[in-house]
């Protein structure tokens, strides 16, 4: 599914949607969305009040909205947001949870292979393992890397979160076009890593079509799963 643009409201509800279906027995769904207008999405059990500068996103024009998944807040600008919905017994995917961040993340890795950007999977035998430990606590989701995300130089690029909930899981992820840390500081307290992220305009030092980002990683998606896409409208 490419949904395209949407609201914070509609791009959570859809994601909502998707989880409830794959509990009834839906196949697996990739889905690529954007965000329009901007938006913050805190995690399932963080505080608005704590988590978010409202003020601050009231005079940029940016949404808040609280996602169906843990994690920290994100502050959704320009990227590409991918969603994988699965029953959870389906043999594409493992039964775990740390199993099918590892698969999932193959896809993300070839996605950016696939534009040209050289990046790791952060794993226990990764060189950056202690990124984790050190920015656990970070308020910002794209300051706290976590096992299976994606990272470029120690630098995180991608950063995701998944629920499970009877026999389904769903997992959504932001990838970076290009990062405003200036912007992320004034609405995220204690955001803004100009040092700990890195996007894809960065990275290739050029523009980047939406539509370039996409093509990428639909086929990264599709080389790492073994696996063809059917559209849907």
């Amino acid at each position: 599914m490419d949904t395209g643009p949407g609201n914070a409201a509609r791009n959570m509800e859809i994601d909502r949607h998707l989880l409830e279906e794959a509990t009834s027995g839906a196949p697996p769904t990739l889905r690529f969305y954007t965000w329009e207008p901007p938006a913050v999405s805190i995690g399932r059990f963080q505080r608005i009040e704590t988590s978010v500068d409202m003020d601050a996103c009231r005079r940029h024009g940016i949404d808040i909205v609280q996602r169906i998944t843990g994690g920290r807040a994100v502050l959704h600008l320009r990227e590409l947001t991918y969603t994988i919905a699965s029953p959870a017994d389906v043999p594409l995917f493992p039964s775990d949870i740390l199993g099918t961040y590892r698969v999932i993340a193959e896809g993300l890795l070839k996605g950016l292979s696939n534009l040209g950007i050289a990046a790791e999977i952060l794993s226990r035998s990764c060189k950056n393992v202690a990124l984790v430990k050190r920015r656990s606590k970070d308020p910002a989701c794209f300051s706290s890397p976590s096992w299976y995300e994606i990272v470029v130089n120690g630098r995180k690029i991608i950063g995701s979160a998944q629920r499970r909930v009877r026999g389904a899981f769903l997992q959504h992820g932001s990838i970076l076009i290009s990062y405003d840390h200036a912007l992320e500081a004034s609405v995220i307290p204690g955001g803004g890593s100009a040092d700990g992220v890195a996007c894809i305009e960065g990275e290739l030092g050029r523009d980047v079509l939406l539509e370039e980002v996409k093509a990428a990683f639909r086929l990264g998606f599709a080389e790492a799963l073994n696996a063809s896409f059917d559209v849907i409208a």
